[in-house]
């Protein structure tokens, strides 16, 4: 089994700081998100074969980065909720999520090397399991309740090591998240971390099979 190393919420290590002197930075950090962000605007959204597997963790990016501007989005406690799709940044980040998710996806939180939570969880997990819905409500759970209003997650570092139709990519992250008007903090977040994947191709494209 293969694990996201993390210190923080949804898959991020932490390096733990927060300023509100950051105001500025993440003013502009947000302007700048409005301009370049729209609905639909990231690459591959809603389908498209991933012909390289080192696309994924990028494909994967997008889609949280969409979930990140969700800001309408309603959290849910129930995954398999469909609530959240009235916002369209939700549903661009679900769409991008099926493109890089293969339909037996988990994605196992850990904390320094320790595993964590499941999710999709598998003492309840089906055949007809939604796994890329499941996981957008996770994020967007965790999006929504510290008020952060956008994110950027910045990849880096990324290898890949395919044997047939499987295989194995490591990447870096790092990712800022942006405190909203309403949220109690001020400033940004930023968050480092691994993505250790198992990667399958499924008809010619690739997808994130456990993360």
């Amino acid at each position: 089994m293969r694990h996201a190393r993390v210190r923080q919420q949804i898959g991020h290590a932490s390096c733990g700081w927060t300023s509100p002197g950051s105001r500025s930075f993440a003013a502009a950090l947000l302007i700048s998100a409005l301009v370049a962000a729209t609905p639909g605007q990231a690459a591959g959204q809603g389908g498209g074969v991933v012909a390289d597997p080192g696309e994924l963790p990028v494909c994967y990016a997008h889609g949280t980065d969409a979930i990140g501007r969700a800001v309408t989005a309603v959290p849910s406690q129930d995954l398999d909720s469909t609530a959240a799709l009235s916002d369209p940044n939700f549903a661009e980040g679900l769409a991008h999520y099926r493109r890089c998710f293969a339909p037996s996806f988990t994605f196992t939180l850990a904390n320094r090397g320790v595993a964590g939570a499941q999710v999709p969880n598998p003492k309840t997990r089906t055949p007809k399991t939604d796994a890329a819905l499941q996981w957008a409500n996770f994020v967007n759970n965790a999006f929504r309740a510290p008020g952060y209003i956008y994110t950027q997650h910045h990849m880096g570092s990324i290898m890949s090591d395919v044997q047939g139709d499987e295989g194995s990519v490591v990447s870096y992250v790092i990712a800022t998240h942006v405190f909203g008007p309403k949220s109690p903090r001020t400033g940004v977040s930023v968050v480092y971390g691994t993505y250790t994947d198992k990667v399958v191709r499924i008809d010619g494209s690739w997808r994130i099979a456990e993360r």
